[in-house]
């Protein structure tokens, strides 16, 4: 089996309990504070990918405190080797890459307390090695990427959450990894770990196709995760061959990537997931190589990175995914290694941390991706 040659020593981990995952309080008063069947549907949901127990955990966020409340039935069953979740616009599917089954497993939100159920069909077929997968902004398309394959392919996808058999197919550069969707939904990013680039796409929101804009962006050693504005201008990737984030402007005429003046910015050991919160001032990088999370405030008007003075902050071993709630500015963080999710509180003014009481909460066996919707139709 080919899995990405960055999970194989984490994945040992996990697998022989070389590292014992802390687990939340059994006195956790949020744990109790489950909705009302049939209430209003206002509810916060993330999912973690636990690529070494082949399912997905689902939890319910607590709005007032960050909690993280286990969903009835959870975890869920998916393929082998689940490395990539991404939620549907209105949060009412859910999208899994099985990595080492070649497939997506599906899932659909029952009810208000969030409970799953497969899609119709599902598992899909994938190609092979799907790493990455994001649906697009406007719901039409779910966009995966195939390592071996050297390519990223777009499904259409249907209101009852079901993904069709024809697709488009785009090349991209070697190994990619991650695939983004700009949040206008116009351009598509493809993180390629080992060509040390960036491929960019422009996306037809009415067929799917992707058709190349422009020459790949150069980045530094191992680019695997790439994450963009809310406001469409910037573009952060994640270098885990090396130590630093690559920053880039976005045109916005064809979604073309230029290097940033002071590109690439120090991070941590190995940064692997990056991610920037809602209101487009801050940059959060999970390094998995010295277990922390590096915080970066944004300059508005360059995109350029400052590092803020209370930054890294400690985390639990191997830190795979780090994910920002757009609704409640809580963080959270998938620690592959030991088998838990850390959560903070974040100041919108400064970008700093502060660890939930409860922190981490237990997951499945080696959490890889982590995803969060907020459902707000059944």
């Amino acid at each position: 089996m080919n899995i990405t040659p960055v999970i194989g020593f984490s994945l040992l981990i996990a697998l022989f309990g070389l590292v014992v995952s802390n687990t939340a309080s059994s006195a956790n008063p949020a744990l109790n504070n489950a909705p009302i069947k049939g209430q209003a549907v206002n509810e916060e949901f993330i999912y973690s990918a636990n690529q070494a127990n082949h399912n997905i955990s689902a939890y319910r966020i607590d709005i007032k405190s960050g909690e993280l409340i286990p969903v009835p039935g959870s975890p869920y069953k998916t393929g082998k080797f689940p490395v990539s979740v991404s939620v549907s616009p209105k949060g009412k599917h859910i999208y899994v890459a099985n990595q080492g089954s070649k497939t997506i497993s599906g899932f659909e939100v029952t009810n208000s307390l969030g409970t799953l159920k497969p899609i119709k069909g599902s598992p899909f077929a994938a190609g092979n090695y799907p790493d990455g997968i994001k649906i697009s902004p406007n719901g039409k398309f779910a966009l995966v990427t195939n390592e071996d394959d050297d390519t990223v392919t777009t499904y259409i996808r249907y209101k009852d959450g079901t993904l069709s058999n024809s697709h488009h197919v785009a090349k991209t550069g070697k190994h990619p990894i991650s695939v983004m969707v700009s949040p206008n939904g116009q351009f598509v990013y493809v993180s390629n770990f080992n060509s040390n680039t960036i491929s960019s796409f422009t996306l037809d929101n009415n067929t799917g196709k992707l058709t190349p804009s422009g020459t790949p962006a150069n980045t530094d050693d191992r680019p695997i995760y790439v994450t963009i504005t809310p406001n469409n201008q910037f573009a952060y990737v994640s270098n885990y061959g090396s130590t630093t984030v690559s920053a880039f402007s976005i045109s916005a005429k064809d979604g073309s990537l230029t290097e940033i003046n002071g590109s690439p910015y120090i991070a941590g050991g190995q940064p692997y997931s990056v991610t920037v919160d809602p209101e487009n001032h801050f940059v959060y990088v999970a390094n998995w190589g010295s277990h922390d999370l590096s915080v970066f405030k944004i300059n508005a008007s360059t995109g350029q990175l400052a590092e803020i003075k209370e930054s890294p902050y400690s985390v639990d071993w191997f830190p795979y995914a780090v994910v920002v709630d757009p609704s409640t500015h809580y963080v959270y963080v998938a620690n592959n290694g030991a088998n838990n999710i850390s959560a903070f509180s974040m100041n919108k003014d400064n970008g700093t941390l502060k660890e939930l009481a409860h922190s981490p909460y237990k997951s499945g066996l080696g959490p890889y991706s982590l995803s969060i919707s907020t459902l707000n139709s059944l």
